[in-house]
């Protein structure tokens, strides 16, 4: 079965920062976030947050090991405006297993018909109960279905990041 990757409503509105940039340095914590706008077209709620621990930093695309202190320049950024879509770089970036990168995707901006069939009922109930962060390592590779956290009430799921790709919430 084709992968479904989540569709956010019609009446969602744009994403605030469609691309973030920002160094990172092995030795600190970080915590970046994509909003969507509010009504006036400034910062509203929050669609994505990354958190990196002080040694989550592992090695760089190339594979040299990343020594404390050292930085590098980390991209996020919206593929799909319709979807619940991203993209990270440095591709191949790698993070410390024991101190993983942390990925929370909000979907409360998501059409509510997840199989998109034209009604909201049971079977979209049950799609939510499997909805998981999905990671594809390069366009058009398979995507892996990850270790995933879900918080129905609050529409927000977590997951552990080993390394950059692209990542979706799908079912």
């Amino acid at each position: 079965a084709a992968l479904n990757i989540l569709k956010l409503a019609l009446n969602s509105p744009p994403v605030f920062n469609p691309v973030l940039s920002f160094w990172a340095k092995k030795g600190e914590q970080y915590e970046e976030r994509i909003y969507f706008e509010d009504a006036q077209g400034g910062q509203g709620d929050e669609y994505l947050r990354f958190r990196l621990d002080e040694l989550s930093l592992e090695t760089m695309p190339n594979g040299t090991p990343i020594a404390l202190g050292d930085s590098v320049l980390i991209t996020i950024r919206v593929v799909d405006p319709t979807r619940i879509l991203f993209e990270f770089g440095p591709a191949g970036l790698t993070f410390n297993p024991l101190d993983p990168a942390e990925l929370d995707l909000k979907y409360e901006e998501a059409d509510d018909d997840f199989n998109e069939d034209g009604v909201v009922d049971q079977e979209d109930d049950d799609i939510e109960d499997i909805l998981a962060i999905w990671r594809q390592e390069n366009p058009g590779d398979d995507f892996i279905k990850l270790g995933s956290i879900v918080f129905e009430p609050l529409e927000d799921i977590e997951a552990e990041l080993l390394g950059f790709s692209r990542y979706a919430i799908a079912y």
